[in-house]
């Protein structure tokens, strides 16, 4: 069969052409990129970390300058102590006795026995030897005094008849005169020794009043107590040997002990035979109510060879008479029947 030919006929597109655009081409736009915050949010967050680095500022400059004005802190006011020496001495200290009082503590001291002149005659044996070293010593002292004598002579009271201490003062005053020469006119100056709970050693106590103030100094000596007493009482001996040297137209110390030993048991008011005990008459005069008077100590030796302070009574130096008994603390006199 014969084919026929299908004339297709093709369609020509014809393309338009481009009408040209008047003036300036249209430039793209550009593309941004987009904040995580928006505007408003971006500025209230400067302005709190502004306020924020102010607020700091401000809270560093105030500690300066609260730092720099800042009023020094107060010292730390000294305790005065209840007690001297260990609390196993049993020494109750100024203010315990006293009652209280403004307090200074003072730096220990050291020093040896020849700048001591009581703890020198103790520590000096038969042959005179007097390299023996004192303990560091503590010194407390006591300010703005209503009655810095009446406080004072209240303390000394206590060491000799509570505590059984005697006084040295007139053996350290005349080892140490040039000392006592520059001591002003009121101040008064006491030195004391006691005994120990150290069998090897003895308490030795100063007390010094000055204006308004007195001092306590308080040091061990590097002596038994028995020891020191002994010696003690054999320098009191030389002394009373070498006034019975002396012409005997003065009432002597050893006269006024011995005429207090003779009153008896009785009369003195001893529970024991008045030769059971000893009578050491303190050195110097003392003026009561208007009389010269030596005051004579009795003490009782203890089964440990301590001894104990028993009372006091009064040698009249005018008539050699023994007529009271004398309260050290009180400062009353009692008759004698």
């Amino acid at each position: 069969m014969p084919t026929k030919k299908t004339n297709i006929k093709k369609t020509k597109t014809k393309q338009k052409p481009q009408k040209a655009v008047k003036g300036k081409a249209k430039k793209p736009k550009e593309t941004r990129k987009k904040s995580l915050l928006p505007k408003n949010k971006r500025v209230l967050v400067l302005l709190v970390a502004a306020l924020f680095i102010i607020i700091i500022g401000a809270a560093q400059a105030v500690i300066l300058i609260s730092m720099r004005h800042k009023a020094p802190a107060k010292e730390k006011v000294p305790e005065a102590p209840e007690y001297y020496f260990s609390k196993n001495e049993d020494i109750s200290s100024f203010t315990a006795i006293v009652g209280k009082r403004t307090f200074e503590k003072q730096e220990p001291v050291a020093e040896s026995a020849a700048k001591s002149a009581a703890d020198v005659k103790s520590s000096t044996t038969a042959q005179g030897d007097a390299t023996a070293e004192v303990e560091p010593k503590d010194t407390y002292k006591y300010v703005n005094l209503d009655n810095a004598s009446e406080d004072l002579k209240s303390y000394k009271d206590y060491l000799e008849t509570k505590k059984s201490f005697i006084d040295v003062t007139a053996e350290s005053i005349a080892a140490a005169s040039t000392e006592s020469e520059t001591k002003s006119e009121n101040a008064e100056f006491y030195q004391l020794s006691g005994p120990s709970n150290d069998s090897k050693s003895y308490l030795s106590i100063t007390l010094e009043s000055s204006g308004n103030s007195v001092t306590v100094t308080a040091g061990k000596g590097n002596e038994s107590w028995n020891d020191y007493f002994k010696n003690q009482w054999n320098q009191q001996k030389q002394v009373i040997s070498d006034i019975q040297k002396q012409p005997k137209t003065e009432t002597t110390i050893e006269q006024a002990e011995n005429t207090v030993r003779s009153q008896g048991q009785e009369k003195l008011k001893l529970s024991e035979s008045a030769d059971s005990y000893q009578f050491i008459a303190s050195p110097g005069i003392s003026k009561i109510d208007g009389k010269d008077y030596y005051t004579v100590r009795t003490y009782k030796r203890l089964p440990d060879s301590t001894l104990t302070y028993i009372a006091t009574y009064l040698y009249d130096c005018s008539d050699n008479s023994v007529g009271f008994q004398y309260d050290e603390v009180t400062r009353k006199t009692t008759p004698l029947g």
